[in-house]
């Protein structure tokens, strides 16, 4: 089953109740609670307001989108139990990390080594409490293609870890992206769901990119969607909607409900 959601830092600038308020009345299913802003990491009174009110509003906490990328900067491990204690209070059964800050064909050798060997006892923490992991599908991480996201999946082997998927915003080709959604199938969670066009090499990232009413790409999703292991349940997540704005958000929640539907 696909259900719908929103990534809660869509909204970074809305308190937990907005968020839960713009999501409810948009008629999605759940909301991933961002770890940057609206829940961090050890904050267990945040993480209990964010549970209730999303609760009483009728809907899920799909996950903890965390922050967690197991090495800092140094290639010290960091600590996991803030994170895992927080989506335990959030009432989550999905924790989003990252797969480190360098990307696949930068990354040194023992540093990847480092990762994988770090990473292990972390899932093992997170199975005990019932939690998965899915690594962040993205550019800058050792997840930045099809093909590295499957090796280091393969690598760490381990049947509490996951991938998030989302289009490759710097690589439009639908083959490609559709080559992806097969080759990671059995290991895919949930997904960002967004329709950009993005001109690489201009300047920043948001210079770079032009967000797009979802609309724009219902047929593009839904090929995405029907490549799907749907034996298993999947949370779409609305992020990063044209301007921030609320208004639009809804007419992207609609769009979004629509090709599920589909």
């Amino acid at each position: 089953m696909i259900k719908s959601g929103v990534c809660s830092i869509t909204f970074r600038q809305m308190d937990l109740a907005e968020v839960v308020a713009v999501s409810a009345k948009a008629g999605i299913d759940g909301i991933e609670w961002g770890g940057d802003v609206h829940v961090k990491p050890g904050d267990s009174a945040t993480a209990q307001e964010a549970r209730r009110l999303t609760q009483e509003a009728g809907l899920e906490v799909s996950s903890y989108g965390s922050y967690y990328k197991v090495l800092d900067a140094n290639g010290v491990v960091e600590p996991f139990e803030p994170v895992l204690e927080t989506a335990l209070e959030l009432g989550t059964d999905t924790i989003r990390i990252w797969a480190d800050f360098q990307g696949s064909e930068v990354c040194p050798p023992d540093r990847r080594a480092k990762f994988i060997d770090a990473v292990r006892p972390v899932l093992d923490a997170a199975q005990e409490q019932g939690i998965r992991l899915a690594v962040e599908f993205h550019a800058n991480t050792l997840t930045d293609s099809n093909q590295a996201a499957l090796d280091l999946l393969e690598e760490v082997n381990h049947p509490s870890l996951y991938t998030y998927w989302q289009p490759i915003y710097w690589l439009a080709d639908p083959a490609y992206r559709l080559q992806g959604l097969e080759l990671l199938r059995d290991r895919i969670l949930n997904l960002h769901v967004f329709q950009w066009a993005f001109s690489p090499f201009v300047g920043t990232w948001t210079e770079n990119t032009d967000r797009l009413p979802l609309a724009e790409g219902a047929e593009e999703w839904k090929k995405y969607f029907q490549a799907l292991d749907t034996s298993r349940d999947h949370f779409a997540l609305l992020e990063f909607v044209r301007n921030d704005d609320p208004e639009q958000f809804m007419a992207d929640a609609a769009a979004l409900k629509k090709i599920i539907g589909a």
